[in-house]
């Protein structure tokens, strides 16, 4: 097999010996976190759910409704009736201990490609993104730099996704995960390794690069497969 072409965007990262994701220190049970999403997929019709993509590609359902505070930044969550149905992700959130601001579970659909984007979520950041996988491919992977990430049902992880990350699925199953959004504090922290988080000047530094590379060169490279 050949080695896979990295977009000008990807090689920022390379020999720069940063951590860009990593598996927390917590696990869930997948059997479990399956189950209690088909029951909540078959309860919720299509006006339950946030359609990510105008072509229903990316959808998501509510467990942690967002709210923002008078100085418009994000407070604390609010559960909705959503979240009654998957009582080991409460039991979940309830145990990481973190500021949980908001939880989605995304649904992407077999074959489902979320393009290269970026964000400000990083534990070195105010607000960072944590990932539950409920279903999880073999062959699904997220791209972040030049790191590929892909961990198993039940293995929650986070990423520094302030540099360009794309999303791929397999072509043959579905790829649920739970979307925690959470307040990057010391308690958040201590669920991962340090190097996801350290050397925050030389984080923001290759992350401007690497999206101001990407901003320059996404239409040159809308064909390249990365």
């Amino acid at each position: 097999m050949q080695p896979r072409l990295l977009h000008p965007w990807q090689q920022v990262t390379i020999g720069s010996g940063l951590m860009l994701h990593a598996p927390l220190t917590v696990r869930a049970d997948p059997i479990l976190l399956e189950r209690e999403f088909a029951a909540l997929d078959a309860a919720t019709g299509n006006e339950g759910r946030m359609f990510m993509a105008g072509d229903g590609s990316w959808s998501s359902i509510t467990l942690i409704q967002e709210g923002l505070g008078p100085d418009g930044l994000r407070i604390t969550g609010r559960p909705t009736p959503a979240l009654d149905l998957m009582p080991s992700v409460r039991i979940l959130l309830e145990g990481l201990g973190c500021r949980i601001l908001s939880c989605y579970v995304h649904r992407q659909e077999p074959g489902g490609l979320l393009r290269w984007h970026y964000d400000s979520a990083g534990l070195h950041r105010p607000e960072a993104r944590l990932i539950v996988p409920v279903i999880a491919p073999p062959a699904a992977v997220t791209w972040i730099g030049d790191s590929p990430a892909a961990y198993p049902a039940g293995m929650p992880w986070a990423a520094d996704f302030t540099f360009p990350h794309q999303v791929e699925n397999a072509p043959s199953e579905q790829r649920i995960a739970l979307l925690v959004d959470v307040a990057s504090d010391d308690r958040a922290r201590s669920l991962v390794p340090m190097a996801l988080y350290d050397r925050p000047a030389l984080r923001s530094a290759l992350a401007e690069r690497a999206v101001n590379s990407f901003l320059a060169n996404r239409d040159e490279g809308a064909g390249l497969k990365a």
